[in-house]
């Protein structure tokens, strides 16, 4: 399995999302997440806990619950 690396997302050129994802550089991976349940707010990912789905983890990305997804 290959994962793209970056520093930021604008280094990611060969990852694309599909509709409703947004791709954000995480840990040096670039990665697709989708928003996570509840009002979306948050501090650091400890405020996400329980929002997203199994098979998810969460993140607080600029003040967001976002979700990304391993299989």
């Amino acid at each position: 399995v290959y994962a793209e690396t970056c520093k930021a997302p604008g280094d990611c050129s060969q990852t694309s999302c599909g509709s409703g994802a947004e791709l954000h550089c995480i840990d040096g991976q670039c990665t697709c997440t989708t928003a996570a349940g509840g009002d979306g707010a948050c501090v650091n990912a400890d405020d996400c806990h329980g929002r997203c789905d199994r098979f998810e983890r969460h993140h607080c990305i600029d003040g967001r619950c976002r979700c990304t997804h391993f299989f």
